[in-house]
């Protein structure tokens, strides 16, 4: 379904933000199956560390996932190019502790490198190959209590997309069907 080759990799916000405030799992059942149609597939695609942070909440986002199942989620830690990658991402991000305009707090640095947090690993993988990342964050270049995934892709050189350009690439389209019950 998308244009080209390009292959897509989506961060947790693809799911956790769209159901909590965009596209609520009632009123957007077309977004919910589009995911389930493509996720897992030739190209859109998201990791384990995803697939972990949606299950980390208890809620209907996290047994839609269980539903999904952590099969359709690349494994990316034991893939040996990724994770030589992953610790160059780390490095970088460590670097970027000071003082300075565009330097970082440590607490911020912490939080995008902590256990469980996939986004070094998104970095890492679409890195690897070519991958493009999808999320609803913004570069926060200027702010010091925050690493943004974007900016920490932008230096690795890899892609990224906000979800309507990716649903748009993806030719996907929602229809209107109104239930007169």
């Amino acid at each position: 379904m998308t244009s080209q080759n390009e292959v897509f990799l989506l961060d947790a916000n693809v799911f956790i933000e769209p159901k909590n405030r965009f596209y609520p799992f009632d009123v957007f059942p077309g977004y919910w199956a589009f995911l389930l149609q493509e996720l897992g597939g030739e190209h859109v695609k998201s990791i384990m560390h995803v697939y972990d942070e949606l299950m980390g909440h208890e809620d209907d986002l996290s047994e839609w996932a269980k539903k999904l199942g952590r099969k359709r989620f690349e494994d990316c830690a034991n893939d040996a190019t990724v994770f030589t990658r992953y610790l160059e991402v780390a490095s970088y991000v460590r670097s970027l502790e000071g003082a300075g305009r565009k330097q970082k707090r440590r607490g911020a640095i912490e939080e995008f490198l902590q256990d469980g947090v996939a986004h070094p690993w998104l970095v890492a993988r679409a890195s690897v190959y070519g991958e493009t990342v999808v999320t609803m964050e913004a570069s926060r270049l200027q702010k010091q209590t925050k690493v943004s995934l974007v900016d920490v892709c932008h230096h690795f050189d890899v892609k990224c997309s906000e979800v309507v350009p990716f649903l748009r690439r993806s030719k996907a389209r929602f229809e209107l069907a109104v239930d007169k019950a």
